[in-house]
């Protein structure tokens, strides 16, 4: 980003749009308005913004329908939604669709400037990112030429992809000797079969003559498939098949793509901390102010007349208290995300508090039919108590929602001896599995498969957990079951 900030302000109400253009251009920025969605979005495209103001209710459309097509046009840019009605739901779209932050009229002018700053600093941060990112593949297209480095995988292929020669590093990646690897077909014996139809195209399209090529394929290492992108170049284009003809050049990019995965992830929960702290205060008030009224109100049914049936307004008071707890359940889980407490750092016998656990949720269990089976070894965690527990219901509630009736539930501790010792708590059920595709978005916030859920339990679990110096791990397969490995610091006696 160069020069003055630019601000794009996209409202019918022009008094405030005024107002905005006032209050930014003193702090230096270049401000357009617009008054309809179609003429920014013509602005974001040809011109681009770094920060975008957009009114929820446009003539044309929702300002949330508004912020993917402003991202896609202008990917570097933020947008601040604005709505004189803030409300949960409208704040988790606001996350979904990409939005930065839900700004609530009328406007706190220290709180807006200071959550400009904050999204100016989130631009400048992308653009700076970019910009070392482009410096990066400038720097990786001088020197992908060189074949024999120690950073990279090297190998030579002849005109039947089989390998003429690899270099150190990649034979201590397969975990195959030189001479092993040496004639090998390099797509069975390196490349996994998902990737090998296409490495295998792209490879070809170099011995044609039709020069570098770079594809992404995973190759089969000894510690499991790693996604490396590759570089092909001919080598020796008028040379005998038997001889080398193509030079694959490999960088292991498992650990960045995993790097930018969790980036986003933290960028995420980043934006949803900051609604969430800002909205709780607001939420909180009346949420209590009904819990009142509902106490009230429950308490007046029941002085009415003895010959009065009582049953159906007690059955819709009960009702609307449930919804009350769910949704401060869900501020609950909010505010753990954006603003968690310490952790405390102190002995926590885990087999006591899963049995105090398990204790809660058994009558459920048992009124499914399902057995709850235990291997307990004793085992000291070093954590927070109060937090632990939190994983662990969170945990067993969704191996019993998975479990079918009369179904298994195996809960296990047991203690992993090492140079750092470690204590592994893992719940089991025999439920339907997790598909694959689910798999890889388990921790991502407000995704979720169940019709009521929040999309936030599994994202505090890995949040907790990983607070506490802990890991951890879920094994699924469809129809065969899910286990949920829970790994901590164990105190030391």
């Amino acid at each position: 980003m160069t020069g003055r900030p630019r601000l794009l302000v996209i409202d019918d109400n022009r008094e405030l749009a005024d107002n905005l253009v006032e209050l930014f251009e003193e702090r230096g920025f270049a401000v357009e308005v617009v008054p309809s969605a179609a003429a920014g979005l013509e602005i974001a495209r040809s011109r681009g913004f770094d920060l975008a103001f957009v009114d929820v209710n446009l003539p044309e459309t929702s300002g949330h329908e508004l912020v993917p097509a402003l991202r896609s046009a202008c990917p570097y840019g933020e947008v601040l939604l604005m709505t004189g009605h803030a409300s949960i739901d409208s704040a988790i779209a606001a996350v979904r669709v990409g939005a930065f932050q839900y700004v609530v009229k009328p406007f706190n002018v220290g709180e807006l400037v200071a959550t400009v700053d904050r999204a100016l600093s989130q631009v400048q941060l992308r653009a700076e990112r970019e910009a070392l990112s482009r410096q990066l593949g400038e720097s990786e297209r001088r020197y992908r030429d060189v074949v024999d480095s120690t950073g990279v995988l090297v190998f030579a292929l002849d005109g039947d992809a089989r390998v003429v020669m690899a270099n150190r590093r990649a034979c201590d990646t397969v975990g195959v000797p030189s001479e092993e690897l040496v004639g090998a077909d390099f797509f069975i014996r390196c490349i996994a079969a998902e990737s090998r139809a296409s490495a295998r195209t792209r490879v070809d399209a170099v011995l044609r003559g039709q020069g570098a090529i770079e594809f992404d394929a995973s190759l089969v290492a000894k510690s499991g498939l790693r996604a490396v992108r590759w570089h092909g170049t001919p080598a020796s284009g008028g040379s005998p098949k038997s001889a080398a003809l193509v030079y694959l050049t490999g960088v292991d990019v498992t650990e960045r793509l995993e790097l930018e995965r969790r980036a986003a992830e933290s960028e995420a929960l980043a934006h949803m901390g900051t609604l969430a702290a800002g909205l709780a205060h607001e939420i909180r008030n009346p949420l209590n102010a009904a819990g009142l009224q509902l106490h009230l109100l429950g308490r007046a049914v029941d002085r009415l007349p003895d010959g009065d049936d009582r049953s159906p307004l007690k059955a819709r008071v009960e009702i609307v208290a449930s919804e009350l707890k769910r949704l401060e359940h869900l501020l609950g889980d909010f505010l753990e995300l954006a603003r968690p407490r310490p952790i405390a750092r102190e002995p926590v016998d885990l087999v006591a508090l899963l049995e105090r656990v398990l204790s809660l949720h058994e009558p459920i269990a048992s009124a499914r039919g399902i057995t709850v089976e235990r291997r307990f070894a004793q085992a000291t965690a070093r954590g927070d108590r109060e937090r632990l527990e939190q994983v662990f219901h969170n945990l067993v509630v969704n191996a019993l929602e998975a479990s079918a009736e009369h179904g298994v539930i195996e809960v296990s501790v047991e203690r992993e001896e090492g140079p750092t010792p470690t204590v592994l708590a893992a719940v089991r059920d025999d439920g339907r599995g997790i598909p694959e595709a689910t798999l890889a978005r388990i921790y991502e916030p407000f995704f979720t498969t169940k019709p009521a859920g929040t999309g936030l339990g599994l994202t505090i679990v890995r949040q907790i957990v990983q607070r506490h110096g802990g890991a951890v791990l879920i094994d699924s397969a469809e129809a065969k079951g899910t286990r949920v490995a829970v790994r901590l610091p164990a105190f030391a006696t």
